[in-house]
């Protein structure tokens, strides 16, 4: 680890003091022909290596069904990645699970999807260049986003269409911008938002569907 201009940059990463992550330049990544499984209650610590999937996961496109380059099961931890493109289908998650300093460098069908219940934290890292969203939430969970960079997406979070069921969703710290339609969209009466000390611009309609939203100390710009 050393400092760089009042950053630290850790394997490849740049952290600034928000802990938000980005590539510090570009190096050869890992091409995944087989979904990477970190299990239950293990942490998978990527140094800041890249990683792109090979054809077997899919081309990163919107095309459903593709495999994603990191399965997270219940209680694990996955940091210090960058997935570079073309993506596939990003990072799935099996219950609780922390998921830290990850770099989406070009998010494929989604960045990051909720597969199983549980409490889900992303701390650091940034996504970009979504063509629909960014974090697709399709089981009932808490979804926590703190301390994250997102741009150019269609939507920043979005609870899988038509569902019903209760998401509780956590923003605070983050900043983002350049999103189509919305920072989180949902079918859901009882789903919740909850964001503070976050920075915002040009985010559409900022809330779809959502009926309980609690803000504090937001800055639009």
């Amino acid at each position: 680890m050393k400092k760089l201009a009042g950053l630290v940059v850790l394997s490849g990463l740049v952290a600034g003091l928000c802990g938000q992550a980005f590539p510090e330049k570009a190096s050869a990544a890992e091409v995944v022909h087989q979904t990477i499984v970190v299990e239950k209650g293990k942490t998978y610590d990527g140094k800041g290596q890249r990683f792109t999937a090979g054809p077997e996961l899919g081309d990163g496109s919107q095309k459903e069904g593709q495999k994603p380059i990191f399965k997270v099961e219940d209680g694990a931890t996955l940091k210090n990645v960058v997935l570079g493109a073309p993506a596939a289908d990003g990072v799935h998650t099996y219950g609780n699970a922390s998921i830290n300093n990850v770099v989406w460098e070009d998010v494929g069908e989604d960045a990051l999807t909720v597969k199983q219940k549980g409490n889900v934290t992303i701390n650091g890292g940034s996504a970009r260049l979504a063509s629909d969203k960014i974090f697709q939430i399709n089981k009932a969970s808490t979804f926590t986003v703190k301390n994250f960079t997102a741009d150019q997406g269609g939507k920043f979070i979005r609870q899988l269409g038509g569902s019903t069921f209760k998401t509780s969703v956590v923003i605070d710290s983050c900043t983002i911008t350049n999103m189509k339609e919305a920072i989180f969209r949902t079918d859901s009466s009882t789903s919740t938002v909850t964001m503070t000390n976050t920075r915002y611009s040009n985010v559409g309609k900022k809330w779809i569907g959502v009926k309980h939203v609690t803000e504090k100390n937001n800055q639009e710009f």
